[in-house]
């Protein structure tokens, strides 16, 4: 649903020069909550002080509800036990019936196509528990963490998930790895951490390096793309691989497989081939990065 908002001129204008300076001061006071705002900041997340919390609250939400593909707001609301409400944009958002708003809520509550492509891409893979044993995995982007869950069980030493909104990580993420990976001796607490925020304050504040990143449906933003091959030059081991799953066009957004392989191309860091590719209905293709 979209609204917009008119104004109706009144019979009497200001002067101009009671508007210009109007204009200057709420284009100031805007400029200065921009700046001084940050309302999904980027941290590490402890697990450990998330879950402990919510359980001393109520020791049976985390047994009595277990995760849907397509979460609710009032599925989520039942694990919202450390504050209120979710942020305003996230509420906004479920409620308006969106996927995205941009720079503020960026669709982590819903698990895309592309992650069951890249999913399923990997258990189908001729020996899966070789590609993941032992590596250190970052999951960007991770939304559920369906994906991150499947390298720990796979075997990884160490499975990193960052996602934009904090939300999504303390009432979602961490909830579907709970229920998932805790009894696995593979998935200790030690080998998990949890970041939030934008990635390009991600890659300036956090200095770890992965042998393996996973990402579904990011690059449907094209002013995002430097921020994203900054990170995968600064967060890839010299010989390590990004496997990114998309849509070769997003409709309406701009973005997709065929413009990211163009940044590729201009930034020169990296070389990628397609691995997969459907067909069938809207496009959807999966690319192997890695430096030339």
């Amino acid at each position: 649903m979209f609204k917009f908002s008119f104004q109706v001129e009144a019979e009497e204008q200001p002067s101009q020069e009671k508007d210009t300076k109007s204009n200057k001061q709420n284009s100031s006071e805007n400029e200065k909550r921009t700046e001084t705002d940050e309302v999904y900041p980027c941290e590490e997340l402890s697990v450990e002080t998330v879950l402990a919390e919510a359980r001393a609250v109520n020791p049976e939400v985390i047994s009595n509800f277990s995760p849907s593909p397509e979460c609710s707001i009032e599925y989520l609301n039942h694990l919202a036990l450390l504050e209120e409400t979710f942020t305003d944009d996230i509420v906004t958002a479920e409620q308006d019936h969106s996927d995205l708003v941009p720079n503020r809520y960026e669709g982590g509550l819903k698990v895309w196509e592309c992650t069951f492509d890249l999913g399923k891409f990997f258990f189908e893979s001729e020996d899966p528990k070789t590609l993941f044993c032992g590596k250190k995995v970052l999951d960007l982007g991770c939304g559920a963490g369906i994906l991150g869950i499947e390298a720990l069980l796979l075997g990884a030493s160490s499975v990193h998930f960052q996602d934009y909104n904090k939300d999504v990580l303390t009432k979602t993420t961490m909830v579907n790895y709970d229920l998932n990976c805790r009894s696995e001796d593979n998935a200790s607490v030690s080998t998990v951490k949890f970041f939030s925020g934008d990635w390009g304050c991600f890659t300036d504040n956090f200095d770890e390096k992965y042998d393996l990143i996973l990402t579904s449906e990011t690059i449907y933003s094209t002013g995002n793309y430097g921020k994203l091959l900054e990170l995968f030059d600064r967060k890839l081991e010299t010989d390590g691989i990004t496997y990114l799953a998309a849509k070769t066009y997003y409709f309406g957004v701009g973005g997709g497989v065929r413009l990211f392989e163009e940044a590729l191309v201009t930034d020169g860091r990296f070389q990628c081939q397609s691995v997969w590719k459907c067909d069938v209905g809207v496009k959807r293709e999966i690319l192997k990065i890695s430096r030339k």
